[in-house]
């Protein structure tokens, strides 16, 4: 199965997790040794370290996208935040296989997301992984109008990276270039207090 044929619309890269335990403002140091009665001296937690896919394995301790507060918001800006959000859970598609945080957030009778999420899903189910696929996004504008279906558009400007699919034996099975710049229509519907993608699709002519 090629993967590297599909069809992608974009995907902002996730950043990596930070690692520790911020020490809370106000607070001191103890006296090396030193116990304050009633208290219990805990390591710090360590965040295991996001360490992008290669040649060699998957993509590992991928961090979940976070929906920004700005992409609750009924408004062109918590529109374009929540478009931008969306991307990034479709890049969370290509790093790990798992599309639930991006059907969170969209209507299930996605076509495109179908035609992404299904045979990346399977290919991972089968051992196999990609590297890179994911997207740089240059621009997002809307004019915030409801259409008579009372959905929302965002315009996106968007360019992927080169994709490359291994097998469970890390044989490469197909890779492909880096595209051109393109671009991307993205629609959205709200209600109850949030955003609903609808579809993403590339624009005549993009």
């Amino acid at each position: 199965m090629a993967i590297g044929g599909l069809l992608v619309l974009s995907a902002c890269t996730p950043a990596p997790p930070g690692t520790g335990v911020a020490t809370p403002p106000g607070s001191t140091s103890s006296t090396p040794g030193a116990t304050t009665p009633g208290t219990s001296t805990a390591a710090p937690t360590t965040v295991p370290a996001y360490k992008p896919a290669t040649a060699k394995g998957p993509a590992q301790n991928v961090p979940v996208p976070v929906l920004p507060a700005k992409a609750k918001e009924f408004s062109k800006e918590g529109l374009i935040a929540f478009a931008e959000y969306w991307y990034s859970t479709l890049g969370y598609v290509y790093e790990t296989g798992n599309s639930a945080p991006m059907m969170a957030v969209t209507e299930p009778d996605c076509k495109t997301c179908a035609f992404i999420n299904e045979p990346l899903g399977a290919w991972y189910d089968e051992g196999g992984w990609i590297v890179g696929g994911l997207m740089t996004v240059y621009s997002s504008t809307s004019t915030f109008s409801e259409s008579s279906s009372g959905s929302y558009q965002v315009n996106l400007m968007v360019q992927q990276s080169q994709v490359s699919s291994y097998a469970s034996d890390a044989s490469l099975n197909s890779k492909r270039d880096p595209s051109v710049a393109q671009g991307d229509i993205f629609v959205a519907t709200y209600a109850n207090g949030q955003w609903t993608a609808r579809t993403a699709e590339p624009l005549e002519g993009g």
